[in-house]
C-alpha cells in the first residue's frame, strides 16, 4: 500500500472516490451523502459506513487508489441506520463474503425487519421527506454481527464499539487505541463558523438530543487525540479537551457539579445546539 504524508490535504481529494489521508492506516472517501472511513492493515480492509445507494463506485475507486480492492474488504461497520450511512451497504457487500456489523438496536432497520424511521425531526419537513426516505435506505442487507457497547469488531480485536445513543438508538463510535483515534459517525459535528468548532449532532436529524449529549460523556474515558467525522474533516487539535468543554457547556450539572437550576439552563442550551 502506498504511503501518504500525514496531514496533507488537497482539494482534489474531496472529489468522489479520492482517498483523504488521515493517518498511515486511516483514510476517508467522499461518497454520495457522507464520508466512508477506511482502515487498512495487513489483514485486509475495514469500511466504516457505506454512503447512500450508488456509492459503491466511489468506494471502489478509492480502494483502488490505495492499491487495495473491494475483494479485500473483510468487514463493514455501520455507525447508525440513516440512509447516508447504510443506504449503500447492500450494493457494497453484494457478491462478497464480507462481515457486516452494527449495533443491535439499529440492526433490524438495516436488515429491513423494521421500517426505517424518518430521521428528520421537524414535523412538516419529515412529512415532505417521507416518500424519498424509504428509497434512500436502499435494499436491506444482513447484519452478521450485532454489537453492544465495548464489543470488539470482527475486523480487529483492538477496535472497540462505543454505544452513543441519541442520534439514533443504535448509534456507535469506534475506538482505535493504537491510532489514538475515534470514528464518531454523526454523534458529533465539526462545523465551520469562522473557525471549526466541535458541536453536538444536528438537532434536525437527531432523535433525542439530550440523550446524545449524555452518551458523549463515555468518550471522555478514552485516550484519543484524533476524531474522524462523517461530514467534516478530522479534528486533530486537542479534541478530548474540546469535547470536555462542549459537555461542560451543554451539561453543566454533570460536568462541573452545578445545581438543578444550572442543569435546566444547560438542557435549554443543548436543545438550541
Amino acid at each position: 500500500m502506498r504511503r501518504w504524508e500525514r496531514g496533507k490535504y488537497d482539494t482534489i481529494h474531496m472529489m468522489f472516490g479520492k482517498p483523504i489521508p488521515i493517518t498511515d492506516r486511516i483514510f476517508q472517501i467522499q461518497t454520495v451523502g457522507a464520508r466512508v472511513t477506511i482502515v487498512v492493515d495487513d489483514g485486509g480492509v475495514l469500511l466504516v459506513d457505506a454512503g447512500l445507494p450508488g456509492s459503491r463506485g466511489a468506494i471502489s475507486r478509492g480502494l483502488d487508489a490505495l492499491n487495495v480492492s473491494l475483494e479485500q474488504v473483510r468487514c463493514v461497520v455501520i455507525t447508525h441506520a440513516h440512509p447516508d450511512h447504510a443506504g449503500g451497504l447492500a450494493e457494497v457487500v453484494e457478491g462478497q463474503d464480507i462481515a457486516v456489523a452494527a449495533h443491535r438496536l439499529d440492526a433490524d432497520v438495516i436488515e429491513g425487519r423494521e421500517p426505517p424511521p424518518n430521521p428528520v425531526q421537524y414535523r412538516l419537513a419529515s412529512k415532505l421527506a417521507d416518500p424519498l426516505h424509504a428509497k434512500l435506505m436502499g435494499s436491506p442487507a444482513r447484519v452478521t454481527h450485532r454489537l453492544d457497547d465495548g464489543d470488539a469488531i470482527p475486523f480487529a480485536a483492538d477496535i472497540r464499539t462505543v454505544h452513543l445513543p441519541g442520534h439514533t438508538d443504535g448509534s456507535i463510535a469506534l475506538y482505535l487505541p493504537t491510532e489514538r483515534a475515534i470514528i464518531v459517525g454523526d454523534a458529533l459535528q465539526y462545523k465551520l463558523k469562522f473557525v471549526r468548532k466541535l458541536g453536538l449532532p444536528s438537532p434536525v436529524f437527531t432523535r433525542n438530543l439530550e440523550q446524545a449529549a449524555r452518551s458523549l460523556e463515555r468518550l471522555l474515558d478514552l485516550d484519543f487525540d484524533l476524531i474522524c467525522f462523517s461530514h467534516f474533516p478530522p479534528m486533530r487539535s486537542n479534541p478530548r479537551a474540546a469535547l470536555r468543554t462542549l459537555l461542560e457547556r451543554v451539561r453543566p450539572d454533570q460536568a462541573i457539579g452545578r445545581t438543578d437550576k444550572s442543569s435546566a439552563a444547560g438542557s435549554r442550551e443543548c436543545a438550541n445546539g
